[in-house]
């Protein structure tokens, strides 16, 4: 059936969290791995940006399949109780062969898996951006007028956040100088209410656990440039279901 899209005269918000710090003694790239949950850093991280949210008009949350994530947004979920938690694989951590070497082995190649794919299945640049944009513009269609948390990964943040700044869809973009999302971070995407399209009017980052005063003291703007909006996207790939807050990886 045919979605209507009602007319709102509020923005619709997005905040992108990047999950808080895992547990991961012998230091690999664990990707979609299992069982790679939080560290107790990591638990205290996702309290940390769970207090920061509790004052945001959160209406659901979306969070990525997996464990890491999924128990980031069970903490943040703490703070809003009754709204619903639905995973979705928009989400999900970037596809790599790469996943289960030592950043030993990453290093060698600068963390850029996407220009040294090991397999035909790896995930390129822009399959990763077809996913953000897919996750965006539903998002803002289904919950028009609305805050939604979605709680995921750093090279989907960093991406998002890159592209809708104005920068070039590279991995030059995501990487140093510019700042990489850090564990509980937080990304805010903020869609006018007279828009028909699904670029922000504004892009934010808050880190509420970074050791640096430009990041952990409040929200920072980064700059969006106009861009023409795209058409609708039709309903198939778009895939969720609920979550209960605490779930085994």
């Amino acid at each position: 059936m045919k979605e209507k899209r009602m007319t709102v005269n509020k923005p619709t918000t997005i905040l992108l969290v990047r999950h808080a710090e895992v547990h991961n003694p012998d230091g690999i790239l664990y990707g979609r791995l299992p069982r790679y949950g939080l560290s107790e850093l990591g638990r205290r991280q996702a309290g940390v940006t769970a207090r920061v949210l509790a004052e945001e008009p959160v209406s659901l949350i979306y969070t990525s399949p997996q464990l890491r994530a999924r128990q980031t947004a069970g903490i943040i979920a703490r703070a809003h109780p009754g709204i619903p938690v639905r995973v979705t694989a928009l989400l999900a951590e970037v596809l790599t062969s790469w996943q289960g070497r030592p950043f030993s082995d990453l290093e060698k190649i600068g963390f850029d898996f996407y220009g040294n794919p090991l397999s035909e299945q790896d995930e390129t640049l822009e399959k990763l951006w077809h996913r953000i944009e897919k996750f965006v513009r539903r998002t803002v269609r289904r919950h028009a007028g609305q805050t939604v948390v979605g709680v995921t990964h750093g090279d989907f943040i960093v991406l998002a956040r890159s592209v809708y700044s104005g920068l070039p869809l590279s991995v030059a973009s995501m990487r140093a100088p510019h700042v990489y999302p850090g564990h509980g971070s937080i990304t805010k995407l903020t869609f006018g209410p007279d828009l028909p399209g699904t670029y922000p009017i504004s892009v934010e980052y808050y880190d509420p656990n970074s050791p640096d005063p430009q990041w952990s003291e409040g929200w920072v703007r980064f700059g969006p440039q106009p861009q023409p909006q795209p058409q609708p996207l039709p309903d198939d790939g778009w895939r969720e279901r609920s979550s209960p807050h605490h779930q085994a990886g």
